[in-house]
């Protein structure tokens, strides 16, 4: 049986305060990062760091959002739009390589050997 590539589901941000921080809006209870390190999150991760039960509570947002301001986070890589061809019904996704942006199969549409 094939395995799928599903990377692209995933988003990437990375620890760019300069030291060792905790931030208490990544999920699902907040994570400390080293210099430099990174967390993938599954899906966006501007959509991840709202917690489902608490919908209407701006907080998580506000502090990702300092954080960015701030320079102590940088979203690295979040999944690429899904668009789907009207005449031929494909889907594709895009993908940035080398400043050219182009469209390209879906990531889970590549096996992998494991």
């Amino acid at each position: 049986m094939p395995t799928y590539d599903t990377a692209c589901l995933y988003s990437t941000v990375k620890n760019t305060s300069g030291q060792r921080k905790k931030f208490g809006f990544l999920p699902p209870h907040g994570r400390e990062l080293d210099v430099d390190e990174e967390f993938t999150i599954y899906g966006d991760a501007r959509e991840a760091v709202l917690r489902f039960e608490r919908v209407t509570d701006r907080r998580q947002i506000m502090a990702f959002e300092a954080a960015i301001e701030r320079g102590d986070i940088k979203i690295i890589q979040t999944p690429s739009p899904v668009l789907q061809d009207v005449d031929t019904g494909e889907s594709k996704i895009l993908e940035l390589d080398g400043g050219v942006l182009s469209a390209v199969d879906p990531c889970w549409e590549e096996s992998v050997s494991v």
